[in-house]
């Protein structure tokens, strides 16, 4: 019994995939395409609903990254970037409601005529991209972007 088990075990590692060390743009925006409109669901981490950070998990675990578990697990996630020098592929970090945590998270897929266009899954609308810049509710919450996985363009 032993035996097949370490053939099987053997069989399927090569099934495990790594982190890619560099992430095709175009592979990246055809699978968030796929889910734009899916409807919002609390933990949720697949086209049956989404949370801001289930939705990163969705997005990446094809590439075969671990994302943080939370949105604030984010909080020290790969590298601090200031907001003026946000560009695509950057992770957007929000507060939440609570003092001081960080609750939301979003994916920046836009940088354009002092619009940021964030892909992110809202209680209010579900997955959506939307430009966070001079909105009220974002501009007062936001609290950083981090940098981690590398695109290619």
């Amino acid at each position: 019994m032993k035996t097949w088990l370490l053939i099987l075990l053997c069989a399927l590692a090569p099934m495990a995939q790594a982190a890619t060390d560099t992430v095709a743009w175009s592979d990246l925006e055809a699978r968030y395409r796929d889910v734009l409109g899916h409807t919002y669901r609390a933990g949720g981490q697949n086209p049956g609903g989404f949370d801001c950070s289930g939705l990163q998990k969705h997005l990446f675990r094809s590439f075969g990254y671990t994302m943080p578990a939370s949105s604030s697990s984010y909080a020290n996630w790969g590298q601090s970037i200031s907001r003026d020098s946000i560009r695509v592929g950057d992770f957007l970090l929000f507060a939440g409601r609570g003092a001081g945590s960080i609750g939301h998270v979003g994916l920046c897929v836009g940088v354009e005529d002092g619009k940021i266009l964030m892909l992110h899954s809202a209680t209010h609308s579900g997955v959506l991209i939307e430009n966070w810049v001079g909105q009220p509710y974002y501009e007062r919450r936001y609290v950083g972007a981090r940098r981690k996985i590398q695109f290619s363009f």
